[in-house]
């Protein structure tokens, strides 16, 4: 994050011109979009309509790989597309304005009847979520460059802190909103869902309309993009000199290994555990408090002493998740309060380590990166990340084939050794030379 000579606030230099209108338009773009997010959450209310649909576990498993895929593995052409436009702005607004649509054209088509026939709700939903993701993974690269210009390095952590507290505070009510609408007193299924995708869709406009008065700060950017047949070489030279972003990557791949168990944890609750339906929404709001206990003490880990502690310490602690569902896979204590306890706190680890992603990595990352190159280096970083998206239906075979027990404890060894590998990371706050 910040050098060494910023930590004391009289060393702190003057904020860029526009920083009060720019740190707000951010963090009401973060904290709307984070809402968009809860409602439509990856981990718990997708997964559980998608179940409804389907009893395949592969099939959820794919969840995940369709919101990793399509997030990640593009932003690297995507990082040459943008790395000699002087203004990224444009590109996160029209990229917005078509796919964030997509949550309200599925609500529509539910409340049509599409759930009457399963597999083409299914078709439907993973296509318009590659729509939705494809073009939100254009709008981040843009949208994390504009975010380094515009928010200086001593007050970033700052800004991501208070966006995600206040998102998760506010998501709470989300989590709220959804138990009542899972409730047996809601609306029938599926028009239960189809209201929580709308509501996921609306807050996903709002975000955009909240970033849109954001005035981009100018920056030197290359005079021309490479070539694509100059581009990979450029991009194979930079693995081989930066050794730390090469740690990096490896610490990223190998704590991704939590993708192989997370979209099955709400299985495992509501399925194998026996908790009812209405923990659904309830474990959201777990999770939000867990996204807001991250927000708060990662943030302050960040600003203290940097973010390669904030990925040792979300390492850490997400290594604990599969342990509990390992303990509760093998216990067999039935479906009591001390299980729904259990549950709820893999839930709250899913919420902290969700939340050290912006403020570990991609804050590492930033700090890492040449001004002119950070589009490449966050590219290439979600780039290769993108390799977990295999690990979520790779945990669905593991579940048809072997058994929870086993996936709880792949999951928590690979964990384990990219909690090991991150202490290998050097602080960033004042980088000297390419190799870290």
């Amino acid at each position: 994050m910040t050098s060494e000579a910023s930590d004391s606030p009289s060393s702190t230099p003057a904020p860029p011109p526009h920083y009060r209108r720019n740190f707000a338009a951010l963090l009401g773009d973060y904290v709307a979009f984070g809402l968009g997010a809860a409602f439509a959450a990856g981990t718990t209310v997708v997964p559980d309509y998608i179940a409804r649909l389907t009893d395949s576990p592969i099939v959820v498993g794919l969840v995940r790989t369709i919101a990793d895929g399509a997030w990640l593995l593009p932003q690297l052409f995507f990082a040459n597309l943008l790395v000699n436009k002087r203004r990224k702005k444009p590109y996160v607004i029209w990229s917005g304005l078509i796919g964030r649509p997509t949550w309200l054209l599925y609500a529509a088509a539910l409340f049509l009847g599409l759930a009457r026939f399963p597999a083409v709700a299914i078709v439907l939903l993973f296509s318009l979520y590659l729509v939705f993701l494809g073009f939100d993974s254009l709008a981040a690269v843009a949208w994390f460059d504009i975010l380094a210009k515009a928010i200086p390095e001593a007050r970033r952590g700052r800004l991501v802190g208070l966006a995600q507290l206040i998102q998760g505070v506010l998501a709470i009510g989300v989590g709220a909103i959804v138990a009542a609408l899972l409730s047996d007193r809601g609306p029938p299924f599926p028009f239960n869902y189809a209201i929580i995708f709308g509501l996921a869709g609306c807050f996903y406009l709002l975000s955009l309309a909240a970033f849109s008065p954001i005035i981009e700060p100018a920056e030197a950017v290359a005079e021309a993009r490479p070539a694509w047949r100059e581009y990979l070489p450029q991009l194979l030279r930079l693995l081989r000199k930066d050794r730390t972003f090469r740690r990096l990557v490896a610490v990223r791949l190998l704590s991704g290994f939590d993708m192989l168990a997370w979209t099955f944890y709400i299985l495992f609750a509501t399925r194998q555990v026996g908790l009812p339906p209405i923990t659904v929404g309830l474990f959201v709001s777990v999770q939000t408090a867990g996204g807001i206990a991250g927000s708060l003490l990662l943030g302050l880990i960040s600003d203290r002493v940097g973010s390669h502690r904030v990925i040792q310490v979300a390492t850490a602690v997400s290594v604990t998740a599969p342990l509990v569902g390992l303990g509760l896979a093998l216990s067999g204590i039935g479906s009591g309060t001390l299980a729904a306890i259990l549950c709820g706190y893999t839930f709250f680890v899913l919420g902290l380590v969700g939340s050290s992603f912006m403020l570990g990595h991609l804050n590492y990352v930033l700090d890492l990166a040449p001004a002119g190159q950070r589009p490449i280096y966050v590219g290439l970083l979600n780039t290769l990340g993108g390799a977990i998206v295999v690990l979520p239906p790779l945990g669905g075979l593991l579940l048809q084939y072997t058994s929870y027990p086993v996936l709880f404890a792949l999951t928590a060894a690979f964990v384990l050794l990219g909690h090991i590998l991150s202490w290998r990371l050097p602080s960033v706050r004042k980088r000297e030379g390419e190799g870290g």
